[in-house]
């Protein structure tokens, strides 16, 4: 089985995730997350792993401008995030794909640079 098959959920697991343990246990956390990197305005977030989108649309919100993008490998979670509405800030570019082969040429992101999660 590929990777890529092997994290798929099945059915409505993504929107289940997004009502029910976005709000009792990811929220506070992913908070916490942006508060403590406190991206600025005209910076760059790449959210690896972003599920349905909480940290990512967090961020895109306290910045005001800048870029914000979304990677995760679940198809599933990625659709619940595209169909979330993300508030004030730049778009967030949502893309689908593996933390261990990401889909951006080598030299996009650079840890200390733009905030990577």
């Amino acid at each position: 089985m590929a990777e890529q098959e092997q994290w798929q959920l099945q059915g409505s697991a993504a929107e289940l995730y997004e009502r029910y343990l976005v709000p009792a246990i990811t929220a506070l956390w992913a908070a916490h997350l942006v508060d403590r990197a406190a991206p600025q305005s005209g910076e760059r977030v790449l959210d690896v792993a972003c599920g349905t989108g909480v940290v990512a649309r967090l961020a895109a919100e306290r910045m005001g401008s800048g870029q914000v993008v979304g990677l995760d490998i679940n198809t599933g979670m990625l659709a619940a995030a595209r169909s979330l509405p993300t508030g004030a800030g730049p778009r967030i570019d949502w893309h689908e794909g593996s933390a261990l082969e990401m889909p951006f040429p080598d030299a996009d992101w650079w840890p200390g640079r733009d905030f990577v999660r």
